[in-house]
């Protein structure tokens, strides 16, 4: 079963940035990748006008589990690495750790590709966590999703693919997560530009305004979203 720890980081000043995506790309991301359970990486950065959350810096870990208490014991390991000394440390300054956050998620449905364009390697990720506008309305939201969204924002240029998380609660550092909406969905696109990612995500809300793109009440209000660039390789473990 697939799961993925998003971990969301600031450097700790401008001067120290190029030491932090140093660390983080070159030694860091090697680093987690030696924990058994982990098998990629990736980095990322936002695009400035679409981030609504402190932090800059987006890393996605995918990872091969069993269940939730099979997370929580790579979980744990993770933990106990760092604190043991068996991972390096950022050099000093470089990583924001007050505003550092990291959250894993579930699978909870099949990735699905676009008929338009693949690509295996995106250029960038559009997050997008979500609620059920009410409890009795959760089977509902996830119909929708699964049958009528995805495969409507896959229908247009520049989205790839796209696949859904469920939370599960393992806060690998115990800091406050962003949000408390239970559900994750990571949109694959094919832009590292911000102008062009606009223009793209312009055509979802002209369908959504024409009626081709159908969207639901079963959505709380207050969804949160993110838009990233790729700033790395993948990394394999």
């Amino acid at each position: 079963m697939k799961a993925v720890l998003i971990v969301l980081t600031n450097p700790g000043s401008s001067d120290k940035e190029a030491a932090y995506n140093d660390w983080y790309t070159n030694e860091h991301v090697p680093d987690v990748l030696a924990v058994p359970g982990y098998v990629a990486a990736t980095r990322y950065e936002g695009f400035p006008s679409w981030i609504s959350i402190p932090q800059r810096y987006l890393t996605i870990y995918d990872l091969e589990v069993d269940d939730v208490a099979h997370i929580q014991r790579i979980s744990d390991e993770h933990m106990r690495r760092i604190a043991a000394g068996e991972m390096r440390r950022s050099p000093d300054g470089a990583m924001d750790r007050g505003t550092m956050r990291a959250m894993y998620y579930l699978e909870k449905s099949a990735r699905q590709t676009s008929k338009l364009q693949q690509s295996a390697v995106p250029d960038g990720v559009f997050l997008a966590y979500a609620a059920a506008a009410a409890p009795d309305r959760d089977a509902e939201l996830n119909r929708w999703y699964d049958e009528q969204h995805l495969p409507d924002v896959l229908d247009l240029p520049g989205f790839t693919a796209a696949q859904r998380y469920t939370m599960t609660g393992v806060n690998m550092v115990g800091q406050p997560w962003v949000t408390e909406n239970p559900y994750l969905t990571v949109y694959e696109h094919m832009h590292r530009d911000e102008a062009a990612y606009g223009a793209a995500f312009g055509q979802i809300r002209d369908r959504i305004a024409a009626g081709t793109v159908i969207m639901t009440d079963a959505i709380a209000p207050n969804s949160l979203m993110a838009v990233y660039r790729r700033i790395s390789d993948p990394a394999r473990a």
